[in-house]
């Protein structure tokens, strides 16, 4: 014999005697360690670990700003990580459970061969899961099918649960952070008109010192061209609490009626006969003193409107004993009264009749304004809530020493001090009263000289809106010099982090479920005491072989003599396999069942 084949020969009886002397030699029986699942015991602490991370992450960004987080990965990218992390861990873990439950299984009864592809399949994955599931649920493996089915899942719930919404965000506005949110208010009224050299308190101004400004934000409101700025604001802003200001209001009144009672003969005067104007007949005068035109030619032309003013400013001294104090005077808030006539017009007769009459009477005055819950948006102001209120009669007081009674002052209970220059006001009654503002517009084939005033803002529409419009210009311009201004509040949009919690219920009952299975499992396999863990070792599977006895109903048992994982690694380390088809070994029986 040469001496290749001797070696060859002494190594493989080798191999045969070490088999053999591990076949026999029989371990004693012993528990399962613990320490035997410290992998899956440590992969599903870590699973939990970085599911508590995630939870830890959203409950501490909940509701915050998104500019809070400062780490170098986004929310979603951080918890997308922890979700993968938590999930690949309990998957670990669930996999070396499921993989010792087969052996579990197969120790407890007698079970079909089949069985074991069933379970190390769902071992594996989702798809052996649902295998499983729908081919034969079995114990505690269906729990495990379960879990991995349900798994998939896992890290697009924990996705869902971060939104980001972009929210408005007030801040108080100041020019140290470059914002700014300022409400102009008014509690005076004095641009600097003065009185003509020598004449009375309030007889003339100086038309040279007139408060041109107001005088355009009349023109501006009667034609709806805008109003000034009361507001300066960098964004959107908020203002909050309550506000008071000085302003100018109008009180309207349909006075056509009460107007044509005091003409008893109008009808008679109106008769649309042929014939030329009647000076006499044309005049009206409103139930408040407003002396009005009406006049027409008969097919020629006619009024279209008709503007009317009076004074209102007037000084009142208080009667005490039956004669005038003349060391205190008052003054009332109204400035003028304004009437206006405004008549349909007949383009075939150019005839005025009653019923074609609307004759409208307004005081126009200062009144006191409260605003709340205002905001801003552009350039547009939105106020909430306001509302008017008419001031009381205000005391005249000096200015300086050398004016006498150029003030009117207003200790309304309720409201701040408010004042008002008395040569403020006498020019704005001038205006009401002179030809720029009222006058008489005329239609028809013929010519008609002479004033029109501010008819041309009246000819369509609600006077009475007209003239709100016209007061409301004026408030604003006098706000807009910003002799009282209050800071309010900018507002941005930044975005918050919002978690919705409900998404967390498969995650968590995932892990719930994982570590249940894993208990279980170990406890199980720890009540075995001649099981050792093999897990999903496919060189223990095949130290197992299947074995028969004629007298036990062709029930086969599963053997081995491999009794422990050390046993098992120095046979794996030692021993070289091929593989080969013997035809006289016999094939298995497949209506068979086994026993271990």
């Amino acid at each position: 014999m040469t001496r290749p084949k001797m070696a060859l020969r002494a190594k493989k009886k080798k191999k045969e005697l070490f088999i053999a002397e591990n076949v026999v030699e029989l371990h004693p029986r012993r528990r399962s360690p613990t320490w035997g699942w410290a992998w899956e015991l440590l992969a599903m602490t870590a699973s939990l670990g970085c599911m508590a991370a995630v939870v830890a992450i959203l409950a501490t960004m909940n509701n915050r700003r998104l500019t809070d987080w400062n780490f170098f990965l986004s929310i979603p990218a951080t918890i997308a990580i922890f979700g993968m992390a938590a999930k690949s861990a309990a998957a670990f873990a669930i996999g070396g459970c499921v993989s010792q439950y087969k052996w579990i299984h197969f120790k407890s009864a007698p079970r079909h061969l089949t069985d074991l592809d069933l379970i190390e399949d769902a071992s594996r994955g989702p798809l052996g899961s649902l295998v499983l599931l729908a081919r034969r649920p079995m114990g505690l493996a269906s729990i495990a099918a379960v879990v991995t089915l349900l798994a998939l899942g896992f890290e697009t719930f924990v996705q869902q649960m971060v939104e980001f919404n972009p929210l408005d965000v007030a801040r108080d506005g100041s020019a140290n952070n470059g914002s700014w949110a300022m409400l102009g208010l008014a509690h005076s009224y004095h641009s600097g008109a003065q009185q003509a050299p020598g004449y009375g308190d309030i007889d003339s101004i100086d038309e040279s010192t007139i408060d041109t400004s107001m005088q355009g934000a009349v023109f501006r409101g009667l034609f709806n061209l805008g109003s000034a700025s009361v507001f300066n604001c960098s964004s959107r802003c908020q203002w909050n609490s309550t506000y008071v200001s000085l302003g100018f209001a109008s009180t309207c009144a349909d006075v056509t009626d009460a107007t044509l009672r005091l003409h008893p003969n109008v009808s008679a005067t109106w008769d649309g006969k042929v014939g030329g104007r009647k000076e006499d007949m044309a005049n009206l005068t409103t139930p408040g003193g407003v002396k009005l035109d009406a006049s027409y030619s008969y097919t020629g032309w006619q009024t279209v409107v008709s503007v009317g003013a009076i004074s209102r400013l007037k000084v009142v001294n208080p009667i005490q004993d039956g004669f005038a104090n003349y060391d205190i005077r008052y003054m009332d808030p109204d400035i003028a009264r304004i009437a206006v006539l405004r008549v349909r017009v007949d383009r075939g007769n150019w005839a005025v009749t009653p019923d074609a009459m609307e004759i409208t009477e307004c005081d126009v005055g200062l009144a006191v304004y409260k605003y709340s819950n205002l905001s801003s948006s552009g350039n547009r102001l939105s106020v909430g809530n306001h509302e008017s209120f008419r001031l009381d009669r205000g005391t005249l007081a000096a200015s300086n020493t050398d004016n006498d009674g150029d003030v009117i002052v207003f200790n309304q209970p309720g409201f701040s001090e408010l004042r008002a220059s008395v040569t403020d006001l006498k020019a704005l009654q001038l205006l009401f009263v002179s030809t720029r503002f009222s006058g008489n517009v005329f239609s028809g084939i013929q010519k008609h000289d002479g004033a029109s005033g501010m008819g041309d803002a009246f000819r369509s529409g609600n006077i009475s809106q007209t003239f709100q419009a016209m007061v409301d210009s004026m408030t604003d311009q006098l706000r807009s010099n910003y002799t009282i201004t209050v800071q309010g509040q900018t507002i941005n949009q930044e975005v918050f982090v919002q978690v919705q919690w409900a998404w967390l219920v498969l995650p968590l009952f995932v892990q719930l479920l994982s570590v249940a299975f894993l208990v279980l499992v170990l406890v199980q396999s720890g009540r075995i005491k001649d099981l050792p863990l093999w897990k999903s070792s496919t060189t223990a599977v095949l130290t197992y072989d299947v074995r028969f006895r004629e007298d036990e109903n062709e029930v086969g048992k599963l053997g081995t003599g491999v009794r422990s994982k050390k046993e098992l690694k120095n046979l794996a380390d030692t021993v070289e396999a091929k593989l080969e088809f013997h035809e006289d070994i016999p094939k298995m029986k497949s209506c068979c069942t086994w026993q271990s």
